[in-house]
């Protein structure tokens, strides 16, 4: 399966992990968690949102974006994430994910070598962006498993 394929895949893993648990089993955050089942959700929401697809999108319009970073910690606490709804956050966490992979999905081969200067990181190309999404994907799923 492709890196796209992948990141395509995560809001129905998301959706899947969170699917028929008490409203008390989603907000749950034991001790030594980072985050429960929702605050996860609305984290990734957040983040795609107002993170990765605004990064593709300036990757792919402009010359070498800087590309301001997104600290999920400070948003959670400001935001209160365990008193939002959960379905809204799901939904605006899946339109924003397919907005990027309509992006990419479109994009041409050559594009995936566009760079973007991510704060705090440095200089990147969109093939590595990606790979850095998988893997903030991939560290949510296993926090939320643990959770489940």
């Amino acid at each position: 399966m492709s890196v796209i394929d992948r990141l395509a895949a995560m809001p129905q893993t998301v959706r899947d992990l969170v699917t028929n648990r008490s409203s008390e089993e989603i907000s749950r955050r034991p001790e030594g968690a980072e985050f429960s089942l929702r605050e996860n959700v609305l984290h990734l929401r957040d983040i795609d949102l107002e993170g990765y697809e605004p990064r593709v999108v300036r990757i792919l319009a402009e010359e070498n974006p800087f590309l301001p970073d997104v600290d999920g910690a400070k948003l959670a606490a400001e935001r209160d994430y365990n008193a939002q709804p959960l379905a809204p956050a799901l939904e605006a966490f899946a339109a924003s994910r397919a907005r990027s992979i309509a992006r990419l999905r479109a994009a041409a081969e050559a594009d995936f070598e566009r760079t973007g200067e991510v704060e705090g990181v440095g200089r990147v190309t969109l093939r590595e962006l990606l790979q850095r999404w998988l893997e903030h994907d991939a560290g949510h799923i296993k926090e939320m498993e643990a959770l489940c």
